[in-house]
């Protein structure tokens, strides 16, 4: 796990699994937000897709919104998608081969933590389990 010095984050553009335009824009949450960047051919994401399924067994703090970011559709087949997203409802997934560019992504799973209000990048961690996401996102909550 990493801490880096603060660098600007920037909002996700993309599609949805669907192929529908979808944007998170850093502007719309009102404090740290978990951007969790996974794939769908990745053993190790495979525990971060049932997590964030059943928002219960992450224990991530509630107040902390988490937005799935996979590669776009040109890289990254559609349906794959859908089918490993199929259980998640309460978090948001982008496909975005730019947000990967953009928050520096060059393995998986990845999480970034951003301060949406400074639009600042807080935290960065390889996803080696739950445990390591959510210890870094307790030291940046304070």
């Amino acid at each position: 796990m990493g801490t880096p010095s603060p660098w600007p984050a920037s909002d996700i553009v993309g599609v949805s699994p669907a192929g529908t335009p979808v944007e998170a824009c850093m502007g719309q949450f009102g404090g740290l937000v978990l951007l969790a960047f996974l794939t769908t051919r990745c053993d190790g994401c495979e525990e971060f897709w049932r997590g964030l399924g059943d928002g219960d067994r992450t224990d991530l703090p509630r107040s902390v919104p988490t937005v799935v970011v996979t590669k776009g559709p040109a890289t990254t087949a559609p349906a794959a998608v859908e089918r490993v997203a199929a259980g998640i409802t309460r978090v948001p997934v982008i496909m975005s081969d730019e947000a990967w560019t953009d928050y520096r992504v060059t393995g998986y799973p990845f999480f970034v933590l951003v301060d949406a209000p400074t639009r600042t990048v807080v935290g960065e961690t390889v996803g080696f389990g739950w445990p390591d996401v959510i210890s870094m996102v307790r030291t940046a909550a304070g």
